[in-house]
Parts: structure tokens; sequence; C-alpha cells
């Protein structure tokens, strides 16, 4: 078990049924930068929507979509925000990506520890229990 210290409470994380060093508890958004032509983009849409598919229906995906383009200007990418799992899972799921495959994108991976989040999201982060230890 571990302690961390959030503001003036201290917080005990419960560690589900993962070893310690294969989980440290963080979550993950993953911008996704187009590096390639929109028309190459779109010769790999489709392989890229199945592979997005085949990872909400393993649980890894939470939400994803397109990066909104200022008006008039082409898509420049995606996001997509991915479930508690250990970086190298992540990184090994999106080496798979028809995009990186194809070398049409790169993968920016910003890794949060979720603290707080709305109860419908609860089962997605790890779990944070107050103590007064």
């Amino acid at each position: 078990m571990r302690h961390f210290v959030h503001g003036t409470h201290i917080i005990r994380r419960v560690w589900a049924l993962v070893p310690e060093e294969d989980y440290r508890g963080f979550m993950f958004v993953v911008l996704l930068n187009y590096t390639a032509p929109q028309s190459d983009i779109d010769g790999a849409l489709v392989d890229h929507y199945e592979w997005v598919s085949r990872h909400y229906e393993a649980g890894d995906f939470i939400t994803t979509g397109h990066r909104t383009p200022e008006p008039g200007r082409p898509l420049t990418g995606g996001v997509l925000i991915a479930r508690s799992m250990s970086r190298g899972r992540l990184e090994a799921i999106l080496a798979t990506d028809p995009f990186e495959l194809r070398k049409l994108a790169r993968h920016e991976v910003i890794e949060f520890q979720a603290l707080r989040t709305v109860p419908e999201m609860a089962k997605y982060a790890d779990q944070l229990v107050p103590t007064s230890e």
C-alpha cells in the first residue's frame, strides 16, 4: 500500500490485482498528430477505426475523437483517453495503430494520475481512499 499527500489529505492507493511493479495507477491522454497528407490518412481510416473498435471492446479506451481544427483548416489528428494501465501496455497498443505502422502519425502520450472523477468514470481510474493516517 502506498500513501500520497494531496493538499492536507493523505490518500491511500488501493492496488487492484496487478503487481505494483507493472502498474502505477495512471491514466493517459494520447494526442495523435498527423505527419502525412490527408489523402494518405483517409486511405488508412477504415483500418484505424477497426483498431480503435478492438480497443474499445477490450476496455482499453474510454473515449476517442478528432482534434477540432480551426475553421477552414484540415484535421490535424485525434485524441484518445486510455484507462489506467501500465505505460508499457499502452505503448504496445499504440505501436499497433495502422497510422503508426504506416508512419502517417505520431502519438504524444500524456500520463496523469486521476485523483478525482465523476462517479461514472471511477471504474476507469485507480481507486483512491482518503485515510486519516
